[in-house]
């Protein structure tokens, strides 16, 4: 009987060390990109806007399964899996990268132009249109 309350513990451990280590949405940083967005500039340059190690970035649009998104870029995004991208339909997750994992994700209004593709730091210039609607910036 011990044996077999010892097993579901560690069973339940495991599994609740995947939601413990999830990213959640900086808050502060998508205020702050968001308030350059919507500003008279309407534009922004995410590099300029960060203070932490990162080298890429990509926009996932609402119903991304971050599994398929993992697949098709290479990429480690364990720690993110848990967010509700994949049912939701109210923002656009933005997740920077470095070495190929998710270092910080923020929920950002729907209005991003989402392109399935790895965006790197250099190039991650964003400008909002006439039609309020955000695009990167060529």
């Amino acid at each position: 009987m011990k044996k077999a309350i010892g097993i579901g513990v560690l069973f339940i451990s495991i599994i609740s060390c995947g939601y413990l280590f999830q990213l959640e949405n900086d808050e502060k940083l998508a205020k702050k990109i968001e308030n350059e967005l919507y500003s008279e500039n309407g534009a922004v340059d995410f590099a300029k806007m960060t203070d932490f190690d990162w080298d890429s970035l990509i926009i996932l649009g609402p119903y991304t399964t971050i599994e398929n998104i993992e697949k098709e870029f290479d990429l480690n995004l364990a720690n993110i899996r848990q967010n509700g991208i994949h049912y939701s339909d109210y923002y656009d997750l933005v997740v920077f990268i470095k070495d190929k994992k998710s270092v910080k994700i923020i929920e950002l209004k729907r209005a991003i132009n989402s392109q399935r593709k790895i965006i790197k730091k250099e190039e991650s210039k964003f400008k909002t249109g006439e039609n309020g609607i955000i695009k990167l910036t060529e």
